[in-house]
């Protein structure tokens, strides 16, 4: 097991990461674009638009607390309970928002997985629960955009943007895409020690390039009220932790 001082620092690492998202998520509710598709998922719900306001202002005290560390069982329960009743909520609003290309609601994974690896990071160390913890949830975005957005349940918005970007068909492109994801997936739960490191490091440098290539198409997904891309955050920390510890095994 790693040093307490060395999992106090990947533990503060996923802190500020899952902070960072509750904090845009709140803060971002003074952007127009913001408002405008957050009240479009509302409006079924029987729900005033204001309602994000106190919803995010809650958001930007909770980012304020995690940030602060060390994460509590209280603490993780709260961001829980949270991510839990606003994935179940949308998830039967729009059912195939599980499948969205963008991972509005599978990213929660990861992000909740991060918050309890922080939690049993600050207890335990690099315990064998904080290490595969982390590894799942991390290891399961890659399988769920790979299959669900990509194979089974490719959108048009998909398909436009990678013939935007490369000379192919879309959606035969998105198929090989998908499958090659949810293989890397399978491989970042089972490989080991360099062979994993490097698998991990391929996963990071792709979790810097889709966003960039994503906003490039279409900026306005950085100010979506669901934060598909920073999201991204805490998977690209809990990657990069996983990454430098495989590569010291």
């Amino acid at each position: 097991m790693e040093s307490q001082p060395g999992a106090d620092k990947a533990a503060r690492l996923l802190n500020l990461s899952v902070a960072a998202v509750w904090l845009a998520t709140g803060v971002l509710v003074l952007h127009p674009t913001y408002r405008a598709e957050g009240a479009l998922w509302l409006e079924p719900l029987g729900l005033p638009w204001w309602v994000m306001v106190p919803a995010c202002a809650a958001e930007v005290v909770l980012a304020l607390r995690v940030a602060r560390g060390p994460t509590t069982r209280l603490v993780a329960g709260i961001q829980t309970a949270a991510v839990l009743f606003f994935t179940a909520v949308l998830a039967l609003t729009e059912p195939l928002l599980l499948a969205h290309p963008f991972g509005v609601l599978t990213k929660n994974l990861p992000l909740l997985a991060a918050v309890w690896a922080a939690w049993a990071l600050h207890r335990e160390g690099w315990s064998p629960r904080a290490v595969w913890g982390l590894r799942v949830g991390m290891a399961l975005i890659w399988i769920t955009e790979g299959l669900f957005p990509k194979v089974f349940f490719q959108q048009p918005m998909e398909i436009v943007l990678v013939e935007s970007v490369l000379p192919v068909d879309g959606a035969s492109f998105l198929v090989v895409m998908g499958l090659a994801q949810a293989l890397s997936g399978v491989l970042a739960l089972v490989l080991r020690g360099r062979a994993l490191a490097v698998l991990l490091g391929l996963q990071v440098g792709a979790l810097i390039l889709l966003p960039i290539l994503v906003s490039w198409h279409d900026p306005s997904v950085w100010v979506h009220p669901f934060g598909p891309m920073t999201k991204n955050l805490p998977i690209l920390a809990g990657t990069f932790l996983l990454a430098r510890r495989a590569w010291s095994r």
